[in-house]
């Protein structure tokens, strides 16, 4: 079945909610930066980290999740829109390494300190918030980034479960938030066992699809709305092009002399853009530089 994220309303308790199946974006991904184990399941967390919170978002918002830690992944960079446009890097792919489930299973790719932060683009106003890592749990440190800097009652567990020799198997995530005037009681006794429910639904359903896990954890709730969800990037070869322009006469002029062609890879896709000779002489030509014919 194809990504997704749905969002409901608990009526009564005034609590919004926001599911994400991810499994085959975070594939994509794990695909286009040729991630290692570890790597691609922090990475899988990310993304729906960064779906999620884009989900609370309207209009053409973009929300940017960035993590950073000592360990030797050293973080990772997740861009979503509100429509469901999502993609993302690893500082480090190659992490491979992981340690029994718990508490303690990715601070041997986390390490023991660092940050989440968060750029929200509003419209064109940006607006930044950061909070340190408390736990290295990426879902229990967006907990703690919702309580201390957004300071909204808000309840978040992901999962990422292995099926046989796949390790991005099922992914998935869901996101509980109090509205004005919302039940905080109701949020606190669905916060309490919400990683496990996830858990247990996602094992369970024959198939894993937004609208049943919606279902599965909050039985009668319609969907309100469901947004497909894929890896996309909005690199092309005409940013290419005007990203070599942008270095200015001299150095295109350095390109053509020393390299006759060069390609720009693009950090967040892995999508490689090629730019000729013929290319570089019509760059030159705009900048006020045309070469002699020979």
């Amino acid at each position: 079945m194809a990504d997704a994220i749905v969002r409901a309303l608990l009526q009564g308790s005034n609590l919004k909610v926001s599911v994400a199946v991810l499994t085959q974006t975070a594939r994509e991904g794990r695909a286009r930066h040729r991630l290692k184990a570890a790597s691609a399941s922090l990475f899988a967390q990310g993304l729906l980290g960064g779906a999620l919170m884009a989900s609370l978002q309207k209009g053409e918002t973009r929300i940017n999740l960035q993590l950073e830690c000592d360990g030797p992944m050293r973080g990772f960079f997740v861009d979503a829109a509100a429509n469901g446009d999502i993609r993302g890097y690893v500082k480090n792919p190659d992490v491979d390494v992981e340690l029994s489930e718990g508490v303690f299973q990715w601070r041997a790719a986390l390490g023991n300190s660092g940050f989440i932060s968060v750029l929200r683009d509003v419209g064109g106003e940006y607006y930044r918030s950061s909070v340190e890592l408390v736990s290295m749990r990426l879902a229990d440190d967006l907990n703690y980034y919702f309580k201390t800097s957004d300071q909204v009652a808000t309840r978040v567990a992901l999962t990422v479960q292995r099926e046989g020799s796949e390790g991005l198997g099922r992914v998935a995530g869901v996101l509980v938030q109090a509205m004005p005037e919302a039940d905080h009681e109701a949020l606190e006794r669905i916060g309490r066992d919400l990683e496990s429910k996830l858990e247990d639904a996602v094992a369970h359903l024959d198939t894993l699809e937004a609208n049943a896990l919606l279902g599965a954890l909050f039985p009668g709730v319609p969907a309100l709305v469901e947004l497909p969800v894929r890896f996309t990037c909005t690199c092309s070869k005409e940013r290419a092009l005007a990203t070599v322009e942008n270095l200015g006469v001299d150095e295109v002029q350095h390109i053509v002399d020393t390299l006759g062609s060069t390609a720009v890879s693009c950090q967040f896709c892995g999508s490689k853009h090629e730019i000729s000779l013929p290319e570089l002489f019509a760059m030159l030509a705009r900048l006020g530089r045309p070469q002699p014919k020979h």
